[in-house]
C-alpha cells in the first residue's frame, strides 16, 4: 500500500484551502507525460483516498495506486517550489 507522509497531506490540504475548493473536491494524482502531477477532482468509485484533519485531501485511481504499492509519497522543497517525491 502507498504511504503518504503527513507533510504531503498537509500540503494537499493547504492547496485545497488556498484555492477555495468545495468539500467534495480533493487533489487527484494524475499521469502527466512521463511523470505524475496533481489536479482538483471529485472522488470516483474505487479511488484510494487519503485524509487530513477529517477531510479527504488526496485521490488516486486504482491503476495508479497499484503501481505505487509499497512506495512513499512526500513533498520536497526545491528552488522551483514544492515537488512531489515518490521513493
Amino acid at each position: 500500500m502507498l504511504t503518504v507522509t503527513e507533510r504531503a497531506c498537509e500540503k494537499f490540504a493547504s492547496l485545497i484551502n488556498e484555492n477555495g475548493l468545495p468539500e467534495n473536491v480533493a487533489i487527484r494524482l494524475v499521469v502527466h507525460g512521463e511523470g505524475l502531477a496533481v489536479a482538483p477532482d471529485e472522488e470516483r468509485p474505487g479511488d484510494k483516498t487519503f485524509d487530513h484533519d477529517g477531510r479527504t485531501v488526496l485521490l488516486i485511481e486504482p491503476a495508479i495506486a497499484e503501481h505505487l504499492d509499497e512506495r512513499t509519497l512526500d513533498i520536497d522543497d526545491s528552488e522551483q517550489g514544492d515537488q512531489l517525491r515518490i521513493s
